[in-house]
């Protein structure tokens, strides 16, 4: 049971960093919200570092590879419940949302969870008002 908690966690370790990195650059605010998600959210915070280690590998070899944002997220979802894609949405979401702006590719990727995930109206709505309440975007 233990593996399996730790690979889904893996996933949403892949949605948050994907989300972090879509615009070129990690900011400030998306570093200390990672460490903070990190140090005290309940899916992350009993995670060995490795968990976020084999992360960002798995992604760096992704992308030096070609493969498209769109097909990651494609992958990652392959690999999540319905209930699961739509934490990682809020996740990524908020890690998009941190530094009180979500910019063109940022919104690719947001954009890109909703379709292929088949996320619902009613979740993507509470998302995003949550975030446009929170971060005035």
């Amino acid at each position: 049971m233990e593996k399996l908690v730790e690979k889904m966690s893996l996933h949403l370790v892949q949605v948050l960093i994907l989300a972090a990195v879509a615009d070129g650059e990690i900011q400030e605010e998306e570093k200390l919200l990672l460490q903070i998600y990190k140090a005290k959210n309940r899916l992350f915070k009993n995670l060995p570092q490795s968990v976020f280690d084999d992360a960002q590998i798995s992604l760096f070899n992704k992308a030096s590879n070609g493969l498209k944002p769109k097909h990651i997220i494609e992958e990652i979802g392959e690999n999540l419940s319905q209930h699961e894609k739509e934490v990682a949405f809020s996740l990524a979401n908020e890690i998009c949302s941190s530094n009180h702006e979500i910019d063109d590719s940022e919104k690719e990727i947001l954009n890109q969870m909703k379709k292929s995930w088949k996320l619902s109206a009613k979740v993507i709505n509470a998302v995003e008002l949550s975030a446009k309440l929170r971060y005035g975007l």
